[in-house]
């Protein structure tokens, strides 16, 4: 009895995350560009000469084949090769935890609301970007990939209209403009004492020009946008509360931890 080769899948990818896997393996979550979310062994990819171990660290743009079959959860990795790897030359302790809290999302959420090649772009553009950004744009290419995970969801916080009465907010509002998850966004300031106002969270003006900012332009011009660690930090806050509440599966990515002693 004849047995018919597997086939195989060559493709982009952005490796997502890893864990170990018995003595020497490495299993990956890759989101590839043809494909989306696809699960690999790398095996003996923790023995220092191993040919694979390159391609199955987080973060890394990388181009793999694997076997491909569909009863198996788990594919082999058998070859690629390294298209990018963001901490080649710019190395700091806020781009690493950025980047893998992003990834993490990514990952744990399988947004199924997006195709995988659009999905494929964003984290690549992210990365792509990322790898030359400046210090101290981490924090704003960080929110600004989050607000456009949400924008390819359909669920863009609203940023310019109470989100209970509808009345558009201008800038002689923003000093009383708040923020509430479970409404979809801001609120007016009369709004905040209504049952819809409850735990509503008050944004600060410079706050709300920063969202604002973020939300309505591309990845490119992330990295112009300066956030002092205060503003960044309000923007985490309700950024933070609106996945949370918005999107099944999220949770605080664990890498956001490393930042926490800064």
């Amino acid at each position: 009895m004849s047995l018919l080769p597997q086939p195989i899948v060559d493709t982009e990818a952005v490796v997502l995350r890893t864990w170990p896997s018995g003595e020497t393996s490495i299993l990956a979550s890759l989101l590839c560009a043809e494909t989306g979310f696809v699960r690999v062994i790398a095996k003996a990819a923790r023995q220092p000469r191993s040919r694979t171990r390159a391609l199955v660290q987080p973060g890394r743009l990388v181009q793999v084949e694997f076997s491909w079959a569909a009863t198996r959860e788990v594919q082999f990795l058998r070859t690629g090769s390294v298209r990018l790897d963001p901490f080649a030359r710019n190395a700091t302790l806020e781009g690493h935890a950025y980047l893998l809290a992003a990834l993490e999302i990514v990952d744990r959420c399988r947004l199924a609301g997006l195709d995988a090649g659009g999905l494929f772009d964003l984290c690549q553009d992210f990365i792509q970007v990322l790898s030359c950004a400046p210090c101290g744009a981490e924090s704003s290419l960080f929110y600004g990939f989050e607000l456009a995970l949400l924008h390819g969801l359909g669920m863009t916080p609203e940023l310019t209209l109470c989100t209970a009465c509808g009345r558009s907010l201008t800038t002689s509002d923003e000093d009383a403009i708040w923020f509430r998850a479970a409404t979809g966004g801001v609120l007016c300031g009369d709004c905040t004492t209504t049952a819809e106002g409850a735990g509503a969270r008050l944004l600060a003006p410079e706050v709300w020009r920063a969202l604002l900012a973020l939300s309505s332009t591309d990845v490119d011009t992330w990295p112009q946008i300066v956030l002092a660690r205060g503003v960044a930090r309000e923007i985490g806050i309700a950024l933070h509360r609106f996945l949370g509440y918005h999107l099944p599966g999220y949770r605080l990515p664990a890498a956001l931890d490393l930042l926490r002693a800064r």
